[in-house]
């Protein structure tokens, strides 16, 4: 076991992550981040309700809808090129010949740390829908969900918006609203290392 893992890993270790993938998996990482900074701008602004704490937390809501665009741009650049490039069909086949379990066991090596291993249950979760459906359709469900994730953005600051104008602390919404994008690199982070083995397969 982990032939197909190991070799994945050590091209991987030789050429990193290609793009546009490493950008995407980078930038749901920093939804996560942006969503932390989020949470303490909103908490001071709470505790300290001034002209700049505010202004803090705008600015945080801007940057937050700016990356998520960037994320849905780069899925859209993707499924376009992909199509003209004949990429899906190649994917395809390479996603009905990967070995599942010989990678997560490669992965599992390092992944185990926690007793329910999410990393690992996501690349076998990213695996499995694109063997059953395809991997354009996978992305196609990765599209939605960053959809998804804007309108969770959306439905946060217009929360916040109302908070500030009535004076009434809104914390359930922030805390639902907060750990929905907290758990975006879990997927979409992941996805990198999805489709990494699948390029990198036939190397």
């Amino acid at each position: 076991m982990g032939t197909q893992g190991d070799r994945i890993f050590h091209i991987t270790a030789e050429r990193g992550f290609p793009d546009p993938w490493l950008s995407f998996g980078d930038s749901l990482c920093d939804e996560a981040a942006l969503s932390t900074e989020l949470t303490r701008a909103i908490t001071k602004a709470r505790k300290e309700p001034t002209e700049g704490t505010r202004a803090e937390v705008t600015r945080v809501f801007q940057a937050k809808k700016a990356n998520l665009h960037r994320c849905a741009s780069i899925l859209d650049q993707v499924l376009s090129d992909y199509d003209a490039s004949g990429m899906w069909e190649v994917l395809d086949e390479r996603a009905s010949r990967l070995d599942v379990q010989d990678v997560l066991e490669t992965w599992g090596r390092t992944q185990g740390l926690h007793p329910f291993p999410v990393v690992l249950r996501s690349l076998e979760f990213n695996w499995g829908y694109m063997k059953e459906h395809g991997v354009r359709a996978f992305y196609e469900m990765t599209r939605g969900y960053v959809s998804r994730l804007q309108e969770n953005t959306e439905r946060w600051h217009e929360a916040w918006l109302g908070e500030v104008t009535t004076g009434v602390v809104d914390r359930i919404t922030s805390i639902e609203c907060d750990l929905a994008s907290i758990e975006a690199p879990m997927h979409c982070d992941v996805c990198k290392k999805t489709i990494t083995a699948l390029l990198y397969l036939d190397e």
